[in-house]
């Protein structure tokens, strides 16, 4: 079970990508996430809606997109994992059937 500053570090890393996500076009649906569940909902300027999954810590895993995949499965929709790339204002950003890419925000 995650600790306290765990989850607060989580929820921060939330709330700064969906920010991005927001300063991109993109709306976004908050969920009350869980460990089963993505962590929010969000669709492009293109209005594909994606189940997505951030992960604001320092390594970035095969395990993570793997629970990206499974959740966004349950819900139908297609996968997003950003993870925080540590120590920059920049998110790796995979999406199923994209190539991922490097997403920054105005921060640096």
């Amino acid at each position: 079970m995650a600790g306290k500053a765990t989850r607060s570090k989580g929820r921060r890393g939330q709330q700064e990508f969906a920010n991005l996500l927001r300063s991109l076009d993109w709306s976004v649906a908050e969920l009350n996430s869980g460990s089963a569940a993505e962590d929010f909902i969000a669709v492009s300027p293109a209005g594909v809606a994606y189940a997505v999954e951030v992960k604001n810590c320092a390594s970035i895993m095969t395990a993570h997109r793997q629970q990206a995949m499974r959740q966004a499965q349950a819900r139908k929709l297609p996968w997003m994992l950003a993870s925080k790339i540590a120590g920059t204002a920049s998110w790796l950003v995979q999406r199923q059937g994209d190539r991922p890419v490097c997403w920054t925000t105005g921060e640096y």
